[in-house]
């Protein structure tokens, strides 16, 4: 049964997405990027992405979208 805090099949659950933004905000603010810019957009699109192959720990999803929005 799948845990309705965290899901482990890709699909998101509220929790899920909490814990993407908090992680996405936090790095766009320390990285300066503009709310709605460009680089913004790809960074969101790369934390689902992260999720979506099963990515789930906030460490692991903050230090590599830092990763990202330094390329």
């Amino acid at each position: 049964m799948v845990s309705l805090k965290t899901a482990k099949s890709g699909i998101a659950f509220p929790s899920d997405l909490t814990l993407l933004k908090q992680v996405f905000d936090r790095v766009r603010v320390e990285e300066g990027i503009p709310v709605g810019s460009e680089q913004a957009e790809r960074l969101s699109v790369i934390a689902m992405e992260l999720f979506s192959d099963g990515e789930f720990d906030e460490a692991v999803l903050y230090e590599r979208l830092r990763l990202y929005a330094r390329l």
